[in-house]
C-alpha cells in the first residue's frame, strides 16, 4: 500500500515537471515577429518574408539560427548563404525533405569518418603518435 502511494506521488510529479517544462519550451519557441530580425537577418531571409507567419516556432527558430550565423560571414560567404535560401525557398517539398536526408546522410557520414581516424589513432604505438602530433603542429603555424 505504502509503495503504491509512494510510485502515485513520483508520478504526478513526474506529471508536473513535464508539464512545467512543456509550457516553458512552448513559450522558449514563441513566433518571432518579422520586424524584430536584425537588418542582417531580414537581407539574408527575405526570399522567406511573405512565409514568415506561417512558420512554425520551430521553423523560425532554424532560420534564426542561420541568420545569426550569416551575421558574422564574410560577403562573399553572405553571398552564397542569400543564394541558398533562394534556392531552399523555390524547392517543393518532396526536394527539401530529399536535401534533409542526403545532409543528414553526409553528417552520419563523416561522424564515422572521424571515428575511424579517431580509433585508427589509438591504435598507433606512443612514438607514432608522437610523431604525427608533431606534424599536426607544423602544419597549424
Amino acid at each position: 500500500m505504502n509503495h503504491t502511494i509512494t510510485r502515485l506521488k513520483c508520478w504526478s510529479l513526474t506529471a508536473g515537471l513535464l508539464f512545467v517544462l512543456g509550457v516553458q519550451t512552448t513559450d522558449a519557441l514563441a513566433k518571432t515577429p518579422w520586424n524584430s530580425l536584425s537588418p542582417k537577418q531580414q537581407e539574408l531571409l527575405e526570399p522567406m518574408r511573405n512565409d514568415w507567419n506561417n512558420m512554425t516556432p520551430a521553423q523560425q527558430e532554424r532560420w534564426l539560427h542561420v541568420g545569426k550565423k550569416y551575421e558574422n560571414e564574410a560577403p562573399e560567404r553572405q553571398n552564397i548563404m542569400r543564394e541558398r535560401v533562394s534556392t531552399w525557398r523555390e524547392l517543393t517539398p518532396q526536394e527539401k525533405a530529399a536535401a534533409r536526408e542526403n545532409y543528414k546522410a553526409l553528417r552520419e557520414k563523416q561522424q564515422g569518418e572521424k571515428n575511424s581516424s579517431w580509433n585508427s589513432y589509438q591504435t598507433l604505438r606512443p612514438e607514432e603518435r608522437e610523431g604525427y602530433q608533431e606534424r599536426s603542429r607544423g602544419r597549424g603555424r
